[in-house]
């Protein structure tokens, strides 16, 4: 239902930027400048997760990222520590993900909007970067190593830190 929805506003908006029209000098209609050929959308939708994690985790003893679906995931696995991954979302913002798990919490990454969920408790913690209204990328860290659990949170925000500067900005 939320693919759809922003299928056809996507669709609309695209259709009125094909349909606009200006005047020239001899007042024949030309198409007036559409939306940039490159939106928020498409810009994090031609980001893959696979090689944005390996970039970001490089010479840090993670194995390459692997892809676990079909959807833009992708996770990275070191021994005797856990995982880390990053899953990048075109068409859900953080609203759907605030929806799904109403505890989270709201911080800034580099000054943008981001949600908080998971504990140490459970080993496992995601923080999600918005990407305009409708996108995200989200970072989780599930840390194994009983010792360094309690650093599960850090090890997401700070993934998340490195992350932002790469995503386009909404």
């Amino acid at each position: 239902m939320i693919r759809s929805a922003g299928m056809v506003g996507l669709l609309a908006g695209l259709a009125v930027g094909l349909t606009a029209c200006t005047a020239t000098v001899n007042g024949s209609p030309s198409p007036a400048p559409g939306p940039p050929t490159t939106s928020t959308r498409d810009a994090l939708g031609s980001l893959d997760a696979c090689a944005v994690l390996d970039q970001l985790l490089a010479g840090q003893g993670f194995q390459p990222g692997e892809r676990k679906t079909v959807r833009n995931e992708c996770v990275a696995s070191k021994s005797e520590y856990g995982a880390l991954a990053l899953a990048i979302d075109p068409v859900q913002g953080l609203a759907e993900l605030q929806a799904q798990g109403p505890g989270a919490a709201s911080l800034q990454i580099n000054g943008r909007q981001a949600l908080r969920t998971g504990s140490a408790a459970n080993g496992m913690c995601e923080v999600a970067l918005a990407v305009g209204e409708h996108a995200r990328a989200l970072v989780v860290a599930s840390i194994t190593r009983s010792e360094v659990r309690a650093q599960v949170c850090t090890a997401a925000q700070e993934l998340a830190t490195k992350l932002e500067p790469l995503l386009p900005r909404g």
